[in-house]
């Protein structure tokens, strides 16, 4: 075996193409190279197996890591519901509780203003009696009474009529999830595979046995 060219040589090559060149015994070196793919095989099995848990180990974790997110998102999305709900139940309170007093206010005046129309009808209808009546000495005095009567009567002024009215703001989805919060995924990281030393390819005659070494997989 030529370890400077790295191919098997016949005795007579090695004083021609291969003159001055290092040399090993074929049987050391497929020795040598059944130890080391022994050692790679083995470092890598136990490295596959190393992964594998480091892998297993992994996705229980990040299952784990899902599931709290998920959790964290409901539990932020119901805690943010309650307060909204918390909050429109206190504004439909407010507008029930201030909207009552200001019917209040209007119902007073509807009823002042009921109470003169009665009044007022009813000096009417004894305007009509007069007409209707004798004139004798105590007329006068009852007109000038009933004039006294229609003065007293007030008629308010109308105030500024309450008014209502909702002014709603936009809110879109965007605006929700930055309520809500947000969350942080680093996806897997490519890593540089490892590099293997790798002296050639070790051949088998099916026939006889022999083995040799060449640096091509497929020689030609």
């Amino acid at each position: 075996m030529c370890n400077t060219c790295n191919v098997t040589v016949c005795t007579s090559c090695v004083t021609g193409n291969h003159n001055g060149h290092k040399f090993s015994k074929l049987v050391d070196v497929i020795a040598q190279l059944r130890g080391e793919n022994e050692k790679q095989i083995r470092d890598k099995t136990n490295e596959a197996n190393q992964n594998i848990t480091k892998i297993e180990i992994s996705l229980k974790s990040f299952d784990n890591d899902i599931e709290s997110v998920i959790k964290a998102i409901t539990d932020q999305s119901n805690n943010i519901k309650r307060m909204v709900d918390k909050s429109v139940s206190t504004m439909i309170a407010l507008v029930k509780e201030q909207s009552t007093k200001e019917k209040d206010k209007l119902m007073k005046i509807l009823s002042a203003a009921k109470s003169t129309l009665v009044a007022g009808q009813n000096l009417d209808r004894r305007l009509d009696s007069l007409d209707k009546a004798r004139q004798h000495e105590t007329m006068v005095q009852q007109i000038n009474k009933m004039k006294e009567e229609i003065n007293k009567l007030h008629i308010d002024s109308l105030p500024e009529f309450p008014k209502i009215s909702f002014d709603s703001k936009a809110v879109t989805e965007d605006d929700i999830r930055q309520l809500i919060g947000s969350y942080t995924l680093s996806g897997c990281s490519p890593v540089k595979e490892k590099e293997y030393p790798h002296h050639g390819w070790l051949f088998r005659c099916l026939n006889c046995g022999y083995e040799f070494i060449h640096p091509k997989r497929h020689p030609e």
